[in-house]
């Protein structure tokens, strides 16, 4: 029996000032398959689900939004960066505004940044190990190369670690995909080593509370130095984005 669906969707989370998430919808089946098209993507999958197949898409939209109300605080999480507006657009508007020809809340209108589709954020249970649970994530190459992936990785460590109150968190990537196991160094996780991952073999990561709370209090800066210097023994150049 499927879970009766909300009234309305929730609101997004605003998981930094430029990242936000929320629930998939059936409208975002056109990101999905197009994200899932690109064969820069596909290289870093640790899974052979055919999302770039909308049949497909549709049933796992269908899927997320049943899973969302029998699993309240996990899920995978519809992602979108904000786009600052057009810079000449928006002196014309500050223009106006100053001369009275538009008011606050065309002015605000204007200024709002444009929301765009970039990927997702997980929080699921592993799989085969269910009383534990992942986090992950998946973004289209335009999102790459930023920190678009620690500002959703951090709300996903603090929904797990508050809101589900949960003692540790694992992540998992291609062992080739040196950007996933940095951003996961810099969140503060530690590599276990490989691990069986959807039929496969995985790079596997855990963070337990404690280390987690302890991170938090490092800034950014200290946090970059000690995950470069965790993956020095294995990469001679760490990876610089986030993928």
């Amino acid at each position: 029996m499927t879970a009766p669906a909300p009234p309305f969707p929730p609101a997004p989370w605003q998981a930094s000032p430029r990242l936000r998430l929320r629930e998939f919808a059936a409208h975002d089946v056109d990101d999905l398959v197009r994200m899932h098209r690109d064969p820069r993507v596909r290289a870093q999958l640790v899974d052979d689900l055919p999302l770039d197949e909308p049949a497909t898409a549709q049933r796992f939209i269908a899927g997320l939004q049943d899973f969302y109300r029998r699993h309240e605080g996990r899920g995978i999480w519809c992602a979108e960066r904000a786009l600052p507006p057009d810079p000449e657009t928006l002196a014309e508007a500050r223009q106006a505004h100053a001369d009275g020809e538009i008011g606050d809340a065309l002015l605000a209108l204007v200024e709002a940044p444009e929301w765009r589709f970039c990927g997702w954020f997980s929080l699921v249970q592993v799989l085969g190990d269910e009383p534990e649970i992942e986090i992950g994530a998946r973004l289209q190459p335009d999102a790459w190369g930023g920190t678009l992936a620690l500002d959703g990785g951090d709300w996903l460590l603090r929904r797990a670690f508050g809101e589900l109150g949960r003692e540790r968190v694992f992540g998992y990537c291609d062992p080739a995909n040196r950007s996933a196991a940095h951003c996961l160094r810099v969140l503060g996780f530690s590599a276990t080593g490989l691990a069986p991952y959807n039929g496969g073999q995985a790079a596997q990561f855990r963070l337990q509370r404690a280390d987690w709370l302890a991170w938090q209090q490092l800034p950014r800066r200290a946090q970059l130095r000690h995950a470069l210097a965790q993956a020095q023994p294995r990469f001679s150049a760490p990876a610089n984005r986030c993928a």
